[in-house]
C-alpha cells in the first residue's frame, strides 16, 4: 500500500510533483509511484499553441519522494 494518494504533491529530487499512479494500479510496481511534472511546457490554444500535447510522467521507487509543499493556488 502506498504512503501517497492520487493527486498528491510530492517533491522528488527537490522538483515538485504530483502523484499520478499509485503501486496500486495495474501499471505501477510494488512500492513505486508515478509522478507528473507538469512535462512537456505547453502553449495555450488561445495563444496560438497546437494543444494534444502528449504528457511525460515517470514511475519512481516511492522512498525517493518526500512530503511537497502545499501549492500556490491561482484562479
Amino acid at each position: 500500500m502506498s504512503r501517497y494518494r492520487k493527486g498528491e504533491f510530492v517533491q522528488f529530487d527537490g522538483m515538485p510533483a504530483v502523484v499520478v499512479g499509485i503501486d496500486s494500479d495495474d501499471d505501477v510496481p510494488e512500492e513505486h509511484v508515478t509522478l507528473w511534472f507538469g512535462e512537456p511546457k505547453a502553449t495555450r490554444v488561445s495563444e496560438g499553441g497546437s494543444g494534444s500535447v502528449q504528457a511525460e510522467v515517470w514511475t519512481v521507487p516511492e522512498y525517493y519522494c518526500e512530503k511537497g509543499i502545499e501549492p500556490k493556488v491561482n484562479h
